[in-house]
């Protein structure tokens, strides 16, 4: 029996890039597919995975057939939305040959990112990594997957670079293989760098991990443990195939249709609570904006609370996959608060802004100024979200004798787990440059007691103040001047 190995040629026809149409027909199918996962980052992602995935290997396997070689096979094809769920990545087993495929969406490619799973786990990692960029906005006939070049185990573990807050190795595009037909000339070396043992779970350990990790609305699972626990966990198929089936309620649904258990009532969201606000004045920034006349960026800058956000203010609707680009170049925080920013006026509910905003959202930690805009954003085009936050803003007006003093009060609201809520206050000035002098801004709990107060000098453009706050919490803003007061009330 003919076996294909390492000594034989895997000839890409001679292309230096392959690029092959997407079949309208799978993106239907596969969209179908996808809906069966927990969140919508876990659903475009198994969309973008399983467009790849039909499109390269009905392609290989023609050419396979061509060539009198032997078929591919998916690694865990039967259960590969168990992976889908968490990891970005289809890996392919060609006799000996292993095969990574990574898709992205974005833009023009410059960094190729490989999520920890494919390199560290052993018997998961792959002789070839190659990054598929997938265009889906296109005509029907336009949508493309295109191969970018490869990258080899060892290159990956010697010279690329390790995020440890998204847990990836990155290499620039550049630095990669561009050349599918030279993957010929490396066939029978050793590509993979050695790797060491994961350690073992106990049957309690694992029951534990599945308790922590199996809340979907925790939407990276794979950074909340240490890795070596997630991949001692993840690479384990019961294990996984339980921690998609928990992710999905579909034990849940089991027990409830047993008469197990009863359903639970579905909590409002953040956003769908604070409706109750839009009656007593309250506004969104963009409705303050209009209502004060105001389009200076300067007061966007000081309204939302972005230390970077000084090139201007512009509503031009970008395209989304460009947005998007700019939403993961860590380099430019300025850049990605405005794509954040930005992504929260697309249509509600679409799929590839609310993954986006939802992503960043679970692996960004350092910069909160950028967590609470995709936070909001997401509030605008998907509500009902567990991780969509909302800011609302009213206008004080502090009537003196001889004068009205306006100053906005902007609250900024964002979940923090299942049952605490991350509240940020700021008062800032409606139209000049600086609040008045000797203003005070005082928060009081629910028994009338001053729990933090700040008050304004010449410079100050802005009193601010963060807390958390459980589900029913009430509390009291008030804003004082020269003996003029008005005082917000708030529940969470």
């Amino acid at each position: 029996m003919f076996e294909f190995n390492k000594s034989q040629l895997f000839n890409f026809h001679n292309s230096y890039r392959l690029r092959l149409t997407i079949d309208e027909a799978y993106r239907e199918n596969v969209w179908d597919q996808a809906q069966q996962h927990s969140n919508p980052i876990s659903r475009y992602n198994a969309y973008l995975n399983g467009v790849c995935l039909k499109t390269f290997s009905n392609w290989l396997s023609e050419w396979l057939a061509e060539e009198r070689l032997p078929q591919p096979s998916v690694l865990h094809g039967q259960d590969i939305a168990s992976i889908w769920e968490v990891v970005n990545g289809t890996a392919f087993q060609i006799g000996e040959i292993g095969l990574v495929l990574i898709p992205s969406d974005g833009g023009e490619l410059e960094e190729f990112c490989v999520p920890q799973e494919w390199v560290d786990i052993p018997n998961w990692s792959a002789d070839y990594y190659l990054p598929v960029q997938v265009n889906l906005d296109g005509d029907d006939g336009e949508c493309w997957i295109e191969l970018c070049g490869f990258a080899t185990h060892r290159q990956l573990k010697n010279e690329g670079r390790y995020n440890a807050g998204d847990r990836t190795y990155s290499i620039a595009i550049e630095e990669l293989t561009e050349s599918l037909t030279v993957m010929q000339i490396t066939l029978g070396l050793n590509l993979q760098q050695e790797l060491p043992p994961l350690p073992s779970l106990s049957e309690s350990e694992a029951a534990n991990l599945l308790q922590i990790l199996g809340d979907s609305a925790v939407y990276s699972p794979r950074l909340k443990v240490a890795f070596e626990q997630w991949a001692a966990f993840f690479v384990n198929d019961e294990c996984r195939q339980k921690l998609y089936d928990r992710r999905l309620e579909i034990l849940e649904k089991k027990k409830v249709a047993g008469g197990l258990i009863a359903s639970s009532p579905t909590k409002e969201s953040l956003v769908q609570r604070v409706n109750n606000y839009w009656k007593t004045g309250w506004q969104t920034v963009e409705e303050l904006r209009e209502k004060l006349g105001i389009l200076d960026p300067k007061f966007v800058y000081t309204l939302e609370g972005n230390q970077r956000y000084r090139d201007g203010y512009s509503s031009t609707q970008n395209k989304i996959p460009s947005l998007i680009e700019l939403l993961q170049d860590k380099r430019n925080k300025g850049n990605q608060w405005r794509a954040a920013e930005l992504l929260g006026r697309v249509e509600p509910g679409n799929v590839e802004a609310i993954a986006a905003l939802a992503d960043l959202l679970q692996t960004t930690q350092d910069d909160d100024t950028l967590r609470h805009q995709a936070a909001v954003s997401l509030g605008k085009i998907d509500p009902k979200n567990s991780a969509a936050g909302v800011r609302i803003g009213k206008i004080i007006n502090l009537e003196m004798q001889l004068d009205i003093e306006r100053v906005v009060l902007v609250v900024t609201l964002l979940p923090e787990g299942s049952d605490e809520t991350n509240v940020h206050l700021r008062v800032c000035p409606a139209r000049s440059q600086t609040l008045p002098p000797h203003l005070e801004v005082v928060v009081l709990d629910e028994e009338g007691e001053i729990f933090w107060e700040e008050r304004a000098d010449r410079a100050s453009d802005s009193l601010q103040y963060e807390f958390r706050a459980e589900l029913g919490d009430y509390f009291q803003v008030k804003v004082a001047l020269q003996g003029v007061s008005v005082t917000e009330d708030f529940t969470i």
